[in-house]
């Protein structure tokens, strides 16, 4: 019986290239079924026509089809179940994610072709139908599962958390092999926001992969699809300070020479942590903030203060990565003069990124369950909103906090560019660091001091030949000079270096090379 899981961002959604993502969770769940000999494809349908849709189905011809659902794309997952249904009448029907495992009767009602929905981890529930389906068993008695009648007994939590998707990833409509880059290396998050439903979800603490098989999914990926930048999406990326140390140390020891980004909390990160993550590739790392208001920080249950957020998005800036940051607006009780406060944190702080969002209610937060039982969310809460999130606040107030943040932001993102000065200093503290080298020759450029950027580059080929930075980097500074020679002999080093590596080869295109 082979297992098909799919995805589709709403159409309205279909050209966001977040949207287009296959959720990093399909990974793993082809994972433990193929790793156990269970045949499974994953399929991104964002963009397809029903009638694709449809007719991809009943290509495919499988038994089992599930659905990864969220909140944002529940309405396009609704109708993912009826054409699977319409497809493929004996299949059996499965939605999972967030959104169905905490308003499970409300989504069996919007969705009669659906058969089951498995609640919170999926690879327990997943491998457990298909054992029994293969064996001639009821698979309703899946622990894991919820179903019309009510729900089985619970799955307890993966102890092991070492699958390494990337060996046994398999896709159709991968738009971009970019995609893959996107890593979790960690299921939970110590802190418990308001806002937030990954306690419910994941359950309560958190738990690890092991830095060797994190490691080994990145060479996979590297040899396979010749990526060179990963993005680790964990919710909290720095929790464990000795993991952390040690994946930091195994990413320098290996023959990868990455550059990554991160998520994280501002009491989980020092300078120990920050000065290894840039050192082993690490050049963006964002913060959840929230707000500039201690006040409304505590009414979130952020459990941070705004003088750690200083101190930690100071030391990020010393260090010397880009920083971003994650802000709320809309937030039931705010005042202007909150509002003021937030604005006033990213001047004094020049985070490089901002991102303000208006405070959504999603289902498994406490947030959620406090405005159920205030009468403030119905049944119909979700029915009637479409195919979006629902927000906290609709009002005026959170259309011009929205506006005045982001001009707050427009116009301090010049002010927080690294200078000259700060390069040099980030050079004596650190001492050679291939991040600090880029981002400086990356500025250089933007001054038009190429012959500064040029060094810069070259300086990574001397220090660390083995890393395709270094010449990539100088090949589209060539480029852009008219230099075609020297970058042909550039992108030549890099696709030596890695073969697959996807710039590199769209480069060499442009070149006119083989």
């Amino acid at each position: 019986m082979k297992t098909l899981l799919v995805y589709s961002a709403p159409r309205s959604g279909a050209g966001d290239e977040w949207m287009d993502f296959l959720p990093i969770g399909l990974g793993y769940l082809q994972a433990a079924l193929k790793s156990q000999g269970f045949p499974c494809c994953l399929a991104n349908l964002s963009g397809k026509s029903n009638r694709e849709i449809l007719a991809y189905f009943r290509e495919q011809g499988a038994g089992l089809i599930g659905v990864s659902m969220f909140t944002f794309n529940r309405k396009r997952s609704f109708e993912l179940l009826k054409l699977a249904r319409e497809a493929c009448p004996g299949a059996l029907l499965l939605a999972g994610g967030p959104h169905p495992t905490h308003l499970a009767a409300e989504v069996f009602e919007e969705c009669p072709a659906l058969d089951a929905i498995v609640k919170g981890e999926g690879e327990g529930p997943l491998l457990g139908i298909v054992h029994r389906r293969k064996s001639g068993e009821d698979w309703r008695r899946t622990p894991g599962l919820i179903l019309r009648g009510g729900e089985t007994p619970s799955q307890p939590p993966l102890q092991s958390l070492e699958l390494i998707p990337a060996e046994h990833f398999e896709a159709d409509f991968l738009r971009d092999p970019q995609q893959l880059a996107y890593l979790s290396t960690s299921r939970g998050c110590p802190a418990r926001c308001t806002f937030c439903n990954t306690p419910e979800y994941w359950g309560s603490g958190i738990r690890f992969r092991s830095p060797v098989s994190v490691v080994r999914e990145m060479e996979l990926l590297q040899a396979e699809h010749g990526l060179t930048y990963f993005s680790f999406r964990d919710d909290t990326f720095t929790a464990q300070r000795k993991r952390t140390m040690e994946l930091m140390g195994l990413i320098q020891g290996s023959d990868l020479h990455p550059f990554w980004n991160c998520q994280s909390r501002v009491n989980l990160v020092d300078e120990e942590r920050l000065v290894a993550m840039k050192r082993a590739g690490c050049e963006f790392l964002q913060f959840g903030v929230e707000h500039g208001s201690e006040r409304v920080l505590k009414s979130l249950d952020k459990g941070t203060s705004m003088q750690k957020v200083r101190e930690s998005m100071a030391l990020v800036r010393r260090v010397g990565m880009n920083l971003g940051i994650f802000l709320i607006t809309g937030i039931p009780g705010e005042t202007w003069e909150d509002v003021e406060q937030s604005g006033a944190l990213i001047r004094e702080t020049r985070p490089h990124d901002v991102q303000i969002s208006p405070l959504a209610v999603y289902p498994g937060t406490r947030l959620f369950a406090q405005y159920r039982a205030e009468g403030r969310i119905s049944r119909d809460f979700f029915r009637a909103a479409g195919d979006a999130e629902v927000f906290a606040r609709v009002d005026a107030h959170t259309e011009k906090a929205l506006q005045h943040l982001d001009q707050v932001a427009q116009k301090t993102r010049p002010k927080a560019a690294y200078r000259p000065a700060d390069f040099a200093q980030q050079k004596k503290w650190l001492g050679y660091c291939a991040v600090t080298q880029v981002l400086c020759g990356e500025a250089a450029e933007g001054a038009g001091r190429f012959q500064e950027a040029e060094a810069e580059y070259s300086e990574i080929i001397r220090r660390e030949p083995g890393s395709t930075w270094g010449f990539l980097k100088r090949a589209l500074l060539r480029q852009s000079l008219g230099q075609s020679r020297g970058a042909r002999e550039d992108v030549r080093e890099v696709l030596r270096l890695v073969p697959r590596h996807p710039e590199a080869h769209a480069l060499a295109l442009e070149l006119g090379l083989d």
